[in-house]
């Protein structure tokens, strides 16, 4: 089962933890854009430049929000794998994106909080929107620096409620990774600050240990 997972590391800012990652089995890589008093913040072009280093397998993802113009930006500029909208996004405004960035080749993450009104229509909603999957996160952008705790209960019954993929995050660490797994049968995790050892730095050895936690071998392919 665990070896089947999705892992996804966002909040990458250096060269060298973007190949670290990719190296000790990362699928996703994730760059934060658009939100300058966080530590993960990087300018369009830095993301660019990273991204630029995230060969297949391996797939990238920015984590944005704001103006429909300011995302289609982003996308056709760094021409990443998936675009996460991380804030207040309406339905109209993600059907609109998932159907424009869909000719480019670019997937809609839509993260979905403990707070958000009717979550489990606003969550199926999104689904029927054309968002590639939906991010159950109890980090908004206001308080991402403060971290927070999955709440797996909850991600279950979303899970069992849209008939898109559901991906878990908040508190994910390697000593907890493989445990809520198990509970959840999450497709996908996603890991920030459960990797790093000072915001916007990602540890090795956490990174290592992640991989050896969820009985995932190192890719030695992964360059």
């Amino acid at each position: 089962m665990s070896k089947t997972v999705k892992v996804k590391i966002c909040g990458l800012t250096n060269e060298e933890d973007v190949k670290t990652c990719i190296c000790h089995g990362a699928d996703i890589i994730g760059f934060v854009v658009g939100y300058p008093r966080l530590p993960w913040n990087l300018a369009m072009q830095e993301a660019k430049k990273l991204a630029a280093n995230v060969l297949c397998p391996a797939e990238t993802c920015v984590v944005a929000g704001g103006p429909r113009d300011k995302i289609i930006k982003l996308a056709t500029e760094i021409k990443p794998g998936y675009i996460q909208l991380h804030g207040g996004e309406s339905l109209g405004d993600t059907a609109f994106l998932a159907e424009k960035l869909k000719k480019i080749g670019v997937k809609i993450i839509k993260a979905v909080f403990p707070n958000t009104p009717d979550l489990k229509k606003a969550a199926a909603d999104f689904c029927k929107a054309g968002v590639y999957a939906l991010l159950f996160d109890p980090r908004t952008p206001e308080n991402a620096a403060a971290g927070g705790i999955a709440d797996t209960d909850m991600f279950v019954t979303l899970k069992n409620a849209v008939n898109c993929p559901v991906i878990i995050a908040g508190g994910i660490n390697p000593e907890n990774a493989a445990d809520i797994i198990q509970k959840t049968k999450a497709q996908i995790i996603d890991l920030m600050t459960g990797v790093e050892k000072a915001p916007g730095v990602k540890d090795e050895k956490k990174v290592k240990l992640l991989f050896e936690k969820i009985g995932r071998e190192q890719k030695s392919d992964r360059q």
